[in-house]
């Protein structure tokens, strides 16, 4: 049992970190932007401490799941009928990004803030390597639960949700990007997700993926702007942190210079 939990650890946790360092990558050499930090040091550092503390949490998930059937997924495409399957694509997703939005407001709690989510928040300006560049605990929170806690609402098959995992991880890539996108109705584009970082503690833009919640919540800010947006080289004024990890203003009340 535990030689097959560990050697699943390695392939799991190796496959997760090549993913990782291809998404980025590729997305840098698409969307560069010019940042005055060490990102190797810090957001290259927290995505693979992230992914090789994840990685056996959720084998730990998995080898539950197929001793015991603890939560709703299943094996074959045609198990629940292809309708369903076809249905439960966007289904996942939504509620995926309801959990991630619902456990990012727990992220903006400001004990959690300041003993966790201030270190992803330190990727400022962020770029592609600042998708999961997280910590344990907003790993457990921002990365585990939105994907196990939907598995235990609806029935999902289990292949599928690997491969949206997947491809979750390169749209983390892409919104933490200088891809000049935004005023989506449907999805938070970059400069939202941007602009999520340029605050603190008080904050807006809480969902990774549609405006939905941040709609429905109030919570969504597309008047201000980030102070790097459209800025090649941005380098913080004098006097101003590189990163305001314990920032307590609002949105509409920062200083955006």
């Amino acid at each position: 049992m535990l030689s097959e939990f560990l050697l699943r650890c390695a392939i799991s946790g190796s496959i997760a970190c090549a993913l990782y360092v291809v998404f980025a990558f590729l997305m840098t050499r698409r969307y560069d932007r010019k940042v005055a930090r060490n990102v190797f040091k810090h957001d290259v550092k927290l995505g693979l401490i992230s992914l090789l503390f994840g990685s056996p949490v959720l084998q730990v998930f998995g080898m539950a799941q197929e001793r015991w059937g603890i939560s709703r997924l299943y094996m074959g495409f045609a198990d629940k009928g292809w309708i369903w399957w076809a249905v439960s694509v966007p289904v996942y997703v939504m509620l995926w990004d309801a959990t991630f939005y619902v456990t990012h407001l727990v992220l903006h709690h400001p004990f959690v803030f300041r003993v966790s989510h201030f270190r992803h928040h330190k990727c400022r300006p962020p770029v592609p390597w600042s998708g999961i560049a997280i910590d344990p605990v907003e790993t457990i929170l921002s990365g585990i639960l939105p994907y196990v806690v939907p598995l235990f609402i609806l029935p999902f098959h289990i292949y599928t949700v690997y491969a949206i995992n997947i491809l979750l991880m390169g749209w983390a890539t892409l919104v933490h990007s200088s891809y000049d996108w935004s005023e989506s109705p449907v999805f938070m584009t970059p400069k939202d997700h941007n602009l999520h970082h340029h605050f603190g503690l008080k904050n807006a833009n809480y969902a990774a993926i549609f405006t939905f919640w941040d709609r429905l919540f109030g919570t969504l800010n597309r008047t201000d702007r980030p102070a790097w947006w459209g800025v090649e080289g941005w380098v913080p004024k004098v006097g101003m942190p590189a990163a305001e990890p314990l920032a307590a203003r609002a949105p509409e009340t920062a200083d955006l210079s």
